[in-house]
């Protein structure tokens, strides 16, 4: 070394400090001569702003790893960590990028996931992230409520500002200070009545500790209830009892046990239940009505009126009772034969009986807007087709009844139109096939309405 110059004992000195510098680099930068040791793991993050490469990996605040490398892909940042091969990550780890205070720099920290959970294996993926609020962002929200407020501030001295919101704010003061004044003014002149509220809690909190303590040493009703051993036992007693009557009902024993418990029984009396439920809804949906019509005949000149009591069970069902007032009466023909001396004469007599009350029994069916009558019509047997147009407001009918051999039968054409509720019209053709010329148009009207007291008396009829 003495034989050394200067400049090479310079030169040595420098390249032996180069030496322990880079290894105390080395050793203080936590990479070591073993830095590719290790297993990578993927992280992608919304944003990596302010993370840069080899930076520490922390978990529970101790360094497990460095950042490898930063990537973009896919509009994401891919920042690859190197970990520690002694470290154990868990599939549901959590990565999430901090910062060394407000201004420091940023690294990674890993929140460890349950421990049942799968290890991640090398250059696999960490799924959960978390990306913290950067500065910038943080700066952007204070900046946004320093906006608000100074918008606040701004309307405040608005309405505050200038002589109207002096005068408002006074005004709001004034009235304050008159509240508190009023309010003193009224406890002052109310003290009596105050003082006395107060006593009478006290009293009431003196009554309630005197039953308590009653209660307590068993004086009383509820005092006995609660301390005789006597009424305990009783009570206990009938504690007992009722739960042998609930245990004996679970077994099905007795009546009330059978009626709960019994298959049987519960199918009676949901069959009871049922059957009440159809006379319910049977009850519901029938209908009586009364009807009045009175037809004007042109031919007569006369008026012919019917009283019609109409049973409805069903919608496409009904039975039509009757009673028509006929101007035009009944006509009846008798042959009367006698025989005189050898001589056999036969005398025809023909009857007209007027205003004859006649009498209707019909039963109706209808198919969709189709109905079907047939029965009694005008105390002669007959028929008769009734179609339903516009809802029910128009009715057709035809109706052929009174087919004698002598004469033809009794046709009869007319429309019923119901332009309001309960009142109808109704104009058309009476017997127009008549051969004893009583054929006629006529013109009338009649009335109509539900009659709740005649369905509760004929409800019950079977029908």
């Amino acid at each position: 070394m003495s034989n050394l110059s200067i400049e090479a004992k310079v030169g040595v000195f420098v390249i032996i400090g180069m030496i322990i510098l880079g290894y105390m680099s080395m050793r203080l930068g936590k990479l070591g001569f073993k830095m590719d040791q290790g297993f990578e793991v993927k992280v992608y993050f919304d944003s990596a702003s302010g993370l840069e490469e080899d930076v520490s990996v922390e978990i529970a605040g101790v360094e497990v790893g460095r950042v490898s490398k930063i990537l973009l892909e896919d509009g994401k940042a891919l920042v690859i960590l190197r970990i520690d091969s002694n470290v154990k990550l868990r599939k549901d780890v959590k990565a999430l990028i901090k910062s060394r205070g407000i201004l420091g720099d940023k690294y990674v920290v890993l929140i460890q996931g349950s421990p049942a959970a799968p290890l991640i294996e090398p250059n696999g993926r960490i799924i959960s992230t978390t990306t913290a609020t950067d500065l910038e962002s943080l700066m952007n929200v204070l900046g946004d409520v320093a906006k608000d407020i100074s918008r606040l501030t701004q309307s405040f001295a608005n309405v505050m500002g200038g002589e109207k919101g002096e005068a408002s704010l006074r005004s709001i003061i004034d009235s304050m200070k008159a509240v508190a004044e009023t309010l003193n003014r009224t406890v002052q002149e109310n003290n009596k009545g105050l003082v006395k509220i107060i006593t009478n809690l006290s009293e009431f909190s003196a009554t309630i500790n005197e039953i308590s303590s009653k209660i307590n040493k068993g004086e009383g009703s509820i005092g006995k209830l609660i301390n005789e051993e006597d009424t305990v036992k009783r009570l206990n007693g009938t504690l007992a009892s009722l739960k042998e009557i609930t245990e004996k009902i679970n077994r099905g024993e007795g009546s009330l046990g059978k009626l709960i418990n019994e298959e049987e029984t519960v199918e009676n009396i949901n069959s009871t239940l049922t059957s009440i439920n159809d006379y319910m809804q049977k009850q519901e949906s029938f209908r009586t009505y009364l009807d009045y019509r009175g037809e004007y005949l042109f031919d007569s000149e006369e008026v012919k009126s019917y009283l019609t009591l109409r049973i409805q069970p069903r919608e496409d069902k009904y039975y039509l009772l009757q009673i028509v007032d006929d101007p035009s009466g009944v006509e009846s023909e008798t042959d009367i034969t006698t025989t005189t001396n050898g001589v056999t004469t036969t005398e025809h007599i023909e009857k007209n009986e007027k205003n004859k009350i006649k009498f209707s029994a019909q039963i109706a069916k209808r198919y969709y807007d189709l109905g079907l009558r047939g029965g009694i019509f005008e105390s002669t047997g007959g028929f008769a087709f009734d179609y339903y147009l516009f809802k029910d407001r128009l009715t057709l009918s035809l109706e052929a009844f009174d087919f004698d051999s002598d004469s033809n039968a009794h046709l009869k054409f007319k429309a019923d139109f119901t332009p309001f509720k309960h009142l109808y019209i109704t104009s058309g053709f009476d017997d127009f096939i008549s051969d004893k010329g009583n054929e006629s148009f006529f013109i009338g009207a009649g009335i109509n309405f539900l009659d709740d007291d005649l369905k509760t008396l004929l409800s019950n009829l079977p029908f």
